[in-house]
């Protein structure tokens, strides 16, 4: 079974490289490991849509998968979600791709140049169905709503600006390339966040990014294990 794994940067998922014996850190890359009956493809794409984009782009040229994981850390909008939580990320929507005018932002649905039903659309989101083995992942919040953005919040103001108009639970700066490529390759795929922060006025001093990617490697670990064992999904 070929799988992708995907993350923007290499210290989100250095737990899990580590115990592949990967300990270079270099961006832009792709390295192979083999884990029991599966053959591991492991990107490290940089931060952001763009790259994101076109590294896997440029992996699906030259290779069929039959998954593809994301991993990485997430702020929250949603209280209700722990610092350290693991989510399953079902929907994305780039938040700030568009146009001002004087009431403010019009996203590319509202400036019709984008239809909104097109595949791999559905009603201006990308949605991703979840496979049914995912939910026997322990400790795994089912789905959450999350937006891609260049500029992640910082800013009561335009926080509570993205809130009313997309009410998402989480924000990322990848997301939304890692899904419509996938949706678009037809590749089944999980996006895997852990919560670093709430979505705030920016405090540093608030964040526990080490609680994150270890909860996140954690979570990683059992699902290429899951997978392992079960290479007929």
């Amino acid at each position: 079974m070929k799988v992708l794994i995907v993350a923007a940067t290499y210290f989100e998922i250095k737990p899990l490289l580590l115990s592949f014996g990967q300990t270079d850190d270099e961006e832009f890359s792709m390295k192979t490991f083999q884990y029991h009956q599966l053959s591991l493809d492991v990107l490290i794409t940089g931060v952001g849509l763009m790259q994101t984009a076109y590294f896997m782009g440029k992996a699906f040229v030259n290779t069929t998968y039959d998954l593809a994981l994301n991993f990485g850390i997430a702020g929250s909008f949603n209280k209700n979600i722990s610092i350290g939580e693991v989510v399953n990320v079902t929907e994305e929507q780039i938040a700030d791709l568009g146009a001002e005018d004087k009431e403010g932002f019009l996203d590319v649905i509202e400036l019709k140049l984008l239809n909104p039903n097109r595949f791999p659309y559905n009603s201006g989101k990308l949605i991703n169905k979840t496979p049914d083995w995912a939910q026997e992942i322990p400790n795994l919040r089912a789905t959450v709503k999350g937006i891609s953005v260049n500029t992640v919040h910082g800013n009561q103001y335009s926080i509570d600006k993205i809130i009313q108009k997309y009410q998402p639970d989480l924000e990322s700066m990848e997301g939304a390339a890692f899904l419509y490529a996938c949706l678009i390759e037809h590749i089944p795929c999980l996006q895997i966040r852990a919560i670093s922060n709430y979505i705030e006025n920016r405090n540093k001093g608030t964040w526990n990014i080490p609680l994150a990617i270890e909860n996140l490697n954690e979570t990683a670990m059992k699902i290429i294990h899951h997978i392992s064992g079960n290479v007929h999904l």
